[in-house]
């Protein structure tokens, strides 16, 4: 017991020393039971990042909350040149509340439903040392958990510090310190390749972007700008969709295998426990058709244990669908069971499929929900990295994520030689996280000519005219407004008009939201029509969530010409209610009039209208935030609604209720909360004065007061 506690004293003692005065320091933050049993391989893994020029330390203990680590991690930073760090075996997990604007997508209600799973499992805590939090104390059930609520005095934007990554085993005791041995030692053996990024595989599984063709289609285009030089012969790089095959899962476990897979894209749905790779297939009959409804039959039931509601279902399919009892027939047969089980499992990959698959894509990364969710004991990031073949890094997401969301921006760096961890760091939202080692990095000599930490504007400027590759110029783009450079909106404008690269046109698409002098605005009015499907696709959302009445001949154009681009379709539609409804029903009929592509209007303008109607009659819910004689119930639903539905013409309403000291302050708190999501909206600037104006209330309840705060900071970061 004496000789580890001097080890881990002089651990500590000489952190410094073994940092010295590096420019480029690395912090391997370990428990001490991990560090005890795998010392030889992690001490391994430090003398390689010091012969690769990091200044890497092991910083081993036990760690008994988030706030020693970040310690650590922030002294390190200001005196010794942090640059990154490694959360090895047990390392406390920072559980995210009252921050979900800094997520894609989740939006999990955090009164309804317990801390654990309304919480969001993320290391950004550790990454972003300039991000506020208060907390609120450990799990009760796992020591690891940690619940944090962001402040409102906080920064309301993420802008990471350094870069992390995670490796958390999947087993207890000595069978997780095997797991941790054997990764360290795969790794090693691939950091001493000298491996070019040039093989590469996209798959799209069932459900992901609409299966919509025009989205799919374009990652062949973006992928040949970033790795240009990985497009060498039909196995170079492949792109596989899901219905290419009745089942791909064969398909793609043997392109997981292949002994030269460097990058294995998944757009996906996942969980944490599976991979969602194709749906049912595509039937050839009648009798095709009718077994795989009876199988959907049969799985409902089988998961309902109460008989009673067993024969609920059944009555009510049998109803709707106008079926007899045969259709569920064999539900409870262990034999039908099995095949059903089977069937399933074939459509999607599963946990325990990992080790048999023993995946070598040395980097994968999965665009799809809770497929890296480091709060479940195993989750399909990890058992990636801890399988027996050479992958080394996942890159995944802890929670659930956007369908609209582009997961490849600037991963060019990848081929170029920069590491997963540099990469990243410029991309992050809360619920992105590596699973593995994030020094790792595929052979390039293109680093060798970029100062990546450089601060100078004139730098940055340099490389985005003089360098051709274009995740370069989108790198300096993000370099340059971290900096603050002057006039960047207007070289963002510029740029997005003259560069032919789809992936730097979409960084000035993404930069110049954040800007409030109507440029982003005019923009999207061209934008909305560029050749990239996904800017498309943005560019519409961004025209209902600002709110001008002058989109509504943008949005009827898209959503009558655009049908075969379902996600841009879905996305006007989705603004209908964000507009003057009148002058947009008015707009459509008018432009559907003037049409003559249309076989049959009266099919084209019953749709618009059942689309159309169901949008105003959820905008009519909305109405019940500012009616009093609602209970506060119905009040806080409706409130919740204004997160996805910027209602722009209802915010002087809105602002008179968020106003008044004598309305209910639950609804006030919740309201101040919600309009911190019309941040692309073009009276944001009322909203912020409105905000500083109810926040000067003395008698102000605490509460209301952080909220305000918040919303004023999260507004204002688009208000360059």
């Amino acid at each position: 017991m004496y000789k580890k506690l001097l080890i881990l004293v002089l651990l500590v003692i000489s952190l410094s020393a073994q940092l010295k005065s590096a420019e480029r320091g690395f912090a391997i933050i370990v428990d001490k039971d991990t560090y005890t049993a795998c010392r030889a391989e992690i001490e391994n893994y430090r003398s390689v990042l010091e012969r690769e020029g990091l200044s890497a330390v092991v910083v081993a203990q036990v760690w008994s909350n988030p706030m020693q680590v970040k310690d650590v991690l922030q002294r390190l930073y200001l005196d010794k040149g942090l640059e990154g760090a490694l959360f090895l075996g047990e390392i406390p997990i920072p559980m995210l509340r009252d921050a979900q604007h800094f997520t894609s997508a989740f939006k999990m209600d955090q009164e309804l439903f317990p801390f654990k799973s309304s919480s969001v499992p993320s290391d950004r805590y550790y990454d972003d040392f300039d991000l506020k939090f208060n907390y609120l104390g450990k799990d009760s059930v796992n020591s690891l958990f940690h619940y944090y609520s962001l402040r409102g005095d906080s920064p309301q934007k993420i802008s990471c510090d350094i870069y992390s990554g995670r490796i958390k085993p999947t087993k207890s005791g000595e069978q997780g310190y095997n797991q941790i041995r054997g990764y360290f030692k795969k790794l090693l053996k691939e950091r001493a390749k000298d491996n070019y990024l040039d093989v590469i595989i996209s798959y799209t599984g069932d459900g992901s972007f609409s299966n919509s063709i025009t989205a799919w289609k374009e990652e062949g285009h973006t992928l040949r700008e970033q790795f240009p030089n990985s497009f060498k012969d039909k196995n170079s790089v492949k792109f596989l969709l899901f219905n290419m095959y009745p089942y791909m899962k064969d398909i793609v476990s043997e392109e997981l295998r292949r002994e030269e897979m460097d990058l294995m894209l998944f757009h996906e749905h996942g969980m944490p426990y599976r991979q969602y790779l194709t749906g049912i297939p595509l039937s050839k009959g009648v009798s095709e058709y009718s077994e795989s409804a009876r199988a959907l039959f049969r799985t409902a039931l089988a998961k309902e244990s109460d008989s009673a509601k067993r024969e609920q279902m059944k009555t009510k399919w049998m109803s709707q669908y106008k079926i007899d009892s045969t259709w569920f027939e064999g539900f409870l047969d262990p034999k039908q069971l099995v095949k059903d089980s089977l069937d399933d499992a074939k459509m999607g990959i599963l946990l325990e499929d990992i080790p048999n698959i023993k995946p070598n894509a040395r980097v994968v990364l999965f665009d799809a929900c809770y497929n890296a969710d480091f709060r479940e004991e195993s989750s399909i990031a990890a058992e990636y990295i801890f399988s027996e073949g050479k992958t080394v890094v996942s890159i995944g997401n802890s929670v659930n994520v956007l369908q609209d969301k582009s997961a490849c921006d600037l991963m060019g760096m990848l081929g170029l030689g920069f590491s997963v961890g540099e990469w990243m760091q410029n991309v992050n939202i809360l619920e992105s996280h590596i699973i593995g080692d994030p020094t790792f990095r595929f052979k390039s000599a293109k680093t060798k000519s970029i100062d990546f930490k450089s601060k100078d504007s004139q730098y940055w400027l340099s490389v985005l005219k003089l360098e051709k590759e274009a995740d370069l110029q989108g790198l300096a783009l993000h370099k340059l407004f971290a900096l603050d450079y002057p006039n960047l909106d207007e070289l963002l404008l510029d740029t997005y008009n003259s560069s032919q690269l789809y992936t730097v046109r979409l960084q000035c698409f993404h930069l110049l939201q954040f800007y409030n002098n109507g440029k982003f605005e005019e923009l999207i009015k061209s934008s909305v029509y560029d050749p990239y499907e996904f800017i498309r696709r943005k560019s519409t959302f961004a025209m209902g969530r600002v709110g001008k009445d002058e989109y509504i001949p943008h949005i009827a154009k898209v959503y009558l010409n655009d049908y075969l681009d379902e996600r841009v379709q879905f996305n006007a539609a989705f603004g209908f209610d964000l507009m003057d409804m009148d002058k947009l029903e008015n707009e459509v009929k008018a432009q559907l009039d003037l049409n003559t592509t249309f076989y049959d209007k009266r099919v084209v303008w019953a749709d618009f209208k059942d689309r159309f109607d169901s949008r105003r009659r959820i905008a009519q819910m909305a109405d019940d935030v500012t009616n009093r004689d609602k209970s506060t119930k119905a009040r806080l639903a409706s409130v919740k609604m204004l997160r996805n539905n910027t209602y722009h013409n209802k915010v002087d309403d809105l602002l008179i209720v968020l106003k008044d000291p004598k309305d209910d302050v639950k609804v006030r708190i919740a309201l101040a909360e919600a309009l911190g999501w019309f941040n692309l909206s073009h009276r944001r600037g009322e909203i912020v004065a409105a905000c500083k104006e109810a926040s000067q209330n003395r008698e102000i309840d605490p509460k209301l007061l952080d909220e305000l705060t918040k919303t004023i900071a999260r507004l204002e970061v688009y208000m360059r």
